[in-house]
């Protein structure tokens, strides 16, 4: 235990500063990233009841759009389609998708269903919302029975077949992407420092390396090659439904790789795995390599390694972030997959090749090599760790807008999963590094001392892990052999096992990956969507400057674009003039437009109307004059405020 208590003392002042920094991250640079392309807000707005029926649907999401594969259609509840077929992304505005609808739509139930691909992160998602055309007396007609196309609703939830697929692609990603760096980050820094007089260690090093080549290094990168394949084929299936042979049709995956933002990242992804595989093949079939050769590709392949993750950081979640925070999101996403790295690529690679290679020495030479080698391997991992408390919580505030998410939403469960995950795997870390290490060091001394052996060869243990071996008291009798023999066991045992937390923790961020369209903005955080149903006709009823006429006017619906403008005229007695003309002059006031002239038509039975366009959102001021049958006009002003 006081071996335990003195590795948390070593790194209590790390712990400490990465706590400060989370801190530091969360109030600096709160939540303003959505994960996946989220519908934000539409107009008409989700079950609105209109009194007249749109022209269009507008909507608005939280990240940018693909142009030809993001969608929408709108029906009603007999599944007829209502819209002119033209969903496309607004020209101005790369997260808003407009759709046009049929004109005079009658009153009932509309559902528009919506199918987006994020440009950014590439993940595909499927939503529905409802609105409604109200009967002339207000009154919404009744449906019977479900309407259609409700269940593709909160498609982020459902963990249907196409959903499976893409969660086990993704996590496949992950897990050969994280075990592959994690064995170049192995192979480069702790096998270079490595260094014992005898070169025993290093024969086992050299050893464990040629084994991860011929074993793990070719099929893990075909692995990647094809999840990474299988992530586009992913999104092919949400797309059709589930549709087999469309979802695997060349021209599909063609068109989502190389689409949008995403499509850039992947493309690099699937050329850097490529170019590993080469290093693989040629390390594979060239015998007798120089051993300058191989630690050329060692270095290639880090390289390789770091480009892989910025790929994977670049396509996807971290650069949908805002522009104010994007840098800090990708820096801090890169930096959390390389602590992934880091620690739980390092233990794989321990429990997968080097543990292996230790079974054909010796128990004095296994011992050795635990004792020499794991050391050079902790900074590492303490590193991992560290980083990975500083971007946790940075990820969190980035992709989360508030704690609440973390029960409500499946994406917060998956992470407080992850949390505690992470909780078990540094408690099973601390327990080999601090407990389980420094008491076979010890007793392996003691076992030697009392055999009167000496060490020739003494281990090397870095001076910032020379704590880890405590002092010899002397005892007429030390550990046995068996008993050497067993510590190393359990101490083995657990390295063996340890990784199998590590890759419950990937597999819970695969469910998050495919989970995060669960997370809904907050709505303090929207901004009032202008809504159709929001919007009211203006009326007024005033009287002429000389107050010899009364009327009434009606701007229907007091909106940019096009207007209805009806003038009724009332005599100095209230009865209908129409004997009369009305013309408006609108002058827009906050920008100098000019003035435009609307001559109003009589319907003859005193009623004059028009339509006529608002070119812009904002303040108006109407001129309207009345020309009286002696040609003598009578003129009052109005101002308006139009909705964008």
């Amino acid at each position: 235990m006081r071996s335990i208590f003195y590795l948390f003392q070593k790194m209590r002042r790390m712990l400490l500063i990465a706590l400060l920094l989370s801190l530091g991250l969360l109030f600096l640079f709160p939540a303003n990233s959505q994960a996946h392309a989220i519908l934000l807000r539409s107009d008409p707005a989700q079950d609105a009841v209109l009194n007249s029926a749109p022209t269009q649907v507008r909507m608005w999401f939280s990240e940018d759009l693909s142009p030809g594969i993001s969608t929408a259609t709108i029906i009603n509840t007999a599944r007829h389609r209502v819209d002119l077929n033209n969903a496309h992304i607004s020209s101005g505005d790369t997260r808003e998708m407009d759709v046009s609808l049929q004109p005079l739509l009658s009153p009932g139930t509309y559902i528009v269903l919506w199918t987006t691909q994020s440009a950014d992160d590439g993940h595909v998602l499927r939503g529905s919302f409802l609105f409604y055309v109200a009967e002339p007396d207000g009154t919404v007609p009744k449906t019977n029975g479900p309407l259609p196309g409700q269940n593709t609703a909160d498609s982020g939830a459902t963990f249907d077949g196409p959903t499976f697929f893409s969660f086990l692609m993704i996590t496949l990603v992950n897990l050969g992407a994280v075990f592959w760096v994690g064995a170049q980050l192995w192979r480069t820094f702790v096998l270079q420092l490595t260094n014992t007089e005898s070169g025993t260690e290093e024969t086992i090093e050299q050893r464990a390396e040629a084994r991860f080549d011929r074993k793990f290094s070719l099929p893990l990168l075909l692995l990647l090659l094809l999840a990474n394949i299988g992530v586009i084929a992913g999104q092919a299936l949400t797309l059709t439904g589930g549709d087999v042979a469309q979802s695997f049709a060349p021209s599909a995956l063609v068109s989502l790789a190389t689409n949008g933002h995403f499509g850039t990242y992947w493309m690099m992804r699937e050329i850097v795995i490529l170019l590993a595989i080469l290093l693989a093949a040629i390390t594979l079939t060239i015998k007798n390599l120089p051993r300058r050769f191989i630690d050329a590709v060692s270095w290639l392949n880090l390289i390789l390694g770091m480009a892989l993750l910025i790929a994977l950081t670049m396509s996807g979640h971290a650069s949908a972030a805002n522009s104010d925070v994007l840098v800090y999101a990708v820096m801090v996403d890169w930096l959390h997959l390389l602590a992934a790295s880091l620690w739980i690529g390092g233990m794989m690679y321990i429990s997968t090749t080097y543990l292996p290679t230790l079974q054909g020495n010796s128990l004095s030479e296994r011992v050795r090599s635990l004792l020499t080698t794991l050391p050079h391997y902790s900074p590492l991992a303490i590193t991992g760790v560290i980083i990975m408390a500083v971007t946790g919580p940075f990820n969190a505030t980035i992709h989360m807008s508030s704690f609440d998410q973390l029960i409500t939403t499946a994406y917060g469960r998956a992470l407080v999963v992850k949390v505690l995950l992470v909780g078990a795997l540094l408690l099973t870390s601390a327990i080999h590094v601090g407990l389980l290490r420094p008491r076979l060091a010890k007793d392996y001394k003691k076992h030697l001392a009392v055999e009167g052996a000496e060490l020739r060869e003494p281990i090397t243990v870095p001076e910032n892990h020379t704590a880890d071996i405590e002092p010899v008291s002397q005892e007429s009798t030390g550990p046995s052999e068996s008993d050497i023999e067993r510590q190393a066991s359990r101490l083995t045992s657990v390295l063996r096992w340890e990784p199998l937390l590590g890759v419950a923790v990937l597999v819970c961020t695969g469910l998050m990956s495919v989970l995060a369209g669960t997370l809904q903005p907050a709505a303090a955080n929207q901004a009032a969507p202008p809504s159709t149903s929001q919007v009211k006709p203006f009326t007024t009823t005033s009287r002429t400057s000389d107050k010899l006429f009364t009327f009434k006017l009606t701007v229907s619906p007091d909106r940019a674009g096009p207007n209805t403008f009806t003038v009724t005229v009332f005599d100095s007695h209230g009865v209908k003039d129409t004997n009369v003309g009305v013309s408006i002059y609108a002058t827009m006031l906050d920008m100098n437009m000019g003035t435009t002239p609307i001559n109003l038509q009589p319907d003859g039975k005193g009623n004059f109307s028009i339509s006529g366009d608002l070119d812009m959102g904002g303040r108006w001021a109407l001129r309207l004059e009345i020309r009286a049958p002696d040609l003598k006009l009578h003129e009052a002003n109005v101002k308006i405020v139009a909705a964008d």
